[in-house]
């Protein structure tokens, strides 16, 4: 075998490795994981990434604005994919772990998206929303969408902001 047959070969079964290894991770690992015993939908690491989301994009303030996680945001996002048909569900649960396992290659730190400070996943969730694929980009801000929805019909959050709502009030 010469050198370049050699490096050929080499070439493409690394890059056999990189994706049957990428399709197990998608596959077998992230997709259509058990739902934990606290929720209906997602699992408990789901439920981590998700929670370390919604700390960072609400992470409330001196002014008196909730925490996201202290307003059930995460409940929201449970409820919405169990109401949702079951493929989409699991979409929207793969692009977590995507957010998750993707940021270990962020800055070279070798850590999950969910096990970094907050100004790490700041940086992290603002590279997703500014980024030049159209398709990670939409997919984040359709996310961000629903953990806003959550967060934003809380009435603690209503409050905190100066709105003054009930529900039923209309007559």
């Amino acid at each position: 075998m010469n050198r370049r047959t050699f490096l050929i070969a080499s070439g493409v079964s690394t890059a056999g490795l990189v994706a049957g290894s990428a399709a197990y991770r998608v596959g077998v690992v992230w997709w259509d994981q058990t739902p934990s015993k606290e929720y209906e939908m997602l699992s408990e690491r789901e439920a981590k990434i998700a929670e370390a989301i919604v700390d960072t994009i609400f992470p409330g303030d001196h002014l008196g604005m909730p925490n996201g996680n202290s307003v059930d945001t995460v409940d929201t996002l449970d409820e919405y994919l169990s109401a949702i048909d079951e493929r989409t569900a699991n979409y929207i649960r793969l692009l977590l772990h995507a957010i998750d396992e993707l940021s270990v290659v962020s800055r070279m730190k070798l850590r999950r998206f969910h096990r970094r400070p907050r100004p790490e996943r700041v940086q992290i969730l603002n590279a997703w929303d500014t980024s030049r694929i159209a398709a990670r980009r939409e997919a984040f801000r359709a996310l961000k969408l629903i953990f806003s929805m959550g967060y934003c019909e809380s009435p603690q959050v209503m409050s905190a902001a100066g709105i003054d709502y009930e529900c039923g009030a209309f007559s």
